[in-house]
């Protein structure tokens, strides 16, 4: 993937490294176990209705819960999606979980993601944050030099150049820490087509399963919003995606305006 810094902040140049498959226990060594999916529909639930026989629009997903919007106006393309969040504190027992905005990679737009976000690991009682970026299916790339803590304020952006290249930001609200990336498509065949557009918390997987998913108490998205060049379409034109494994509930959300809010179950 070509990667070119073109804004620097505060002195901030991303450096950044190839993230692959590899063992979970490997990654504060050898950074490379993050894992992203596209949205995987959960066989537990029906789009009818959650568990519980609720009536609802929210779809129903086996790694992702947020916010999604499905497409955009007819004729347009989500181009550039932003929001921001705090990055929780995980607490309990070892897992790990990824915080992301995107464009593509939803129900309507599978073969490619454009995403960047926090990894956060807990391990032996003890936190880990890691940022990265993604252009699916391609592996990611962590950003090694981009410092992350519990409780800072992290603001995403990324931004659709054209079908094949792209630009991430990541701003830390609360060290004034900035950058962005330019990016481009491992192959044209994964093009975006702007169809989605999300706000994600995402169960990563492993040697081909789910690692288990950190007590994370609450992530909220503030200012979700995406544009196609057009229009703004807020978060909440768009559906809640509800995380649902072995048949209940492992997070859920809620959409109002312009905030999404992701619960730990």
């Amino acid at each position: 993937m070509k990667l070119t810094a073109f804004f620097i902040s505060i002195a901030l140049t991303f450096s950044v490294a190839t993230a692959s498959s590899s063992d979970f226990s490997a990654h504060l060594a050898a950074r490379e176990s993050r894992i992203s999916r596209p949205f995987t529909k959960s066989t537990n639930a029906t789009d009818n209705g959650p568990l519980d026989g609720s009536t609802t629009e929210d779809l129903y997903s086996t790694n992702w819960a947020g916010g999604l919007l499905e497409s955009p106006p007819v004729g347009q393309r989500f181009i550039d999606v932003g929001g921001t969040f705090v990055v929780p504190t995980l607490r309990g027992n070892d897992g790990a979980m990824s915080v992301w905005i995107g464009i593509d990679g939803g129900p309507n737009a599978p073969q490619s993601i454009l995403q960047t976000g926090i990894d956060c690991y807990i391990i032996g009682g003890v936190n880990y944050f890691f940022a990265w970026f993604e252009w699916y299916p391609q592996d990611g790339f962590e950003i090694t030099n981009f410092v992350v803590a519990a409780q800072n304020t992290i603001t995403l952006r990324v931004q659709a150049v054209n079908s094949t290249t792209g630009i991430i930001t990541l701003t830390n609200e609360s060290t004034g820490q900035s950058g962005s990336l330019e990016v481009t498509a491992p192959d044209v065949d994964a093009a975006l087509q702007g169809q989605t557009a999300e706000w994600i918390v995402e169960d990563l997987e492993q040697d081909g399963a789910l690692v288990p998913l950190p007590s994370f108490g609450q992530v909220q998205f503030t200012d979700a919003a995406a544009f196609t060049g057009v229009v703004e379409d807020f978060a909440s034109v768009g559906v809640a995606v509800d995380m649902v494994q072995n048949g209940g509930f492992v997070a859920t959300s809620t959409i109002n305006q312009n905030i999404v809010t992701v619960d730990y179950a």
